[in-house]
């Protein structure tokens, strides 16, 4: 057995443009949320670290932040001349 209830146009079917901006105001904002725990999560857990693990994995306490948000950090070798690089102990 089947029942027709009616059928609704596809314009009825749509949500409105405010709904839609609503929807994608309440994604940006999730989205941004979620983006904030997750560094949150990497500070705290990089900043646990010791000194001397943190320099194992090539950071200062004061780059936590910035490699936490995803900024890619300067090399420390580009600075100087090539040929005293980290490199250049091992040729």
């Amino acid at each position: 057995m089947s029942t027709t209830f009616g059928t609704a146009s596809a314009h009825e079917l749509t949500p409105s443009s405010w709904a839609r901006g609503i929807l994608a105001t309440a994604k940006r904002t999730w989205v941004a949320y979620m983006t904030w725990r997750i560094e949150r999560a990497a500070i705290d857990q990089l900043s646990a670290m010791s000194d001397r693990q943190l320099k194992d994995i090539g950071l200062t306490r004061g780059e936590i932040v910035a490699a936490a948000r995803g900024f890619t950090l300067p090399s420390r070798w580009s600075r100087q001349d090539k040929s005293t690089g980290p490199t250049s102990a091992a040729r």
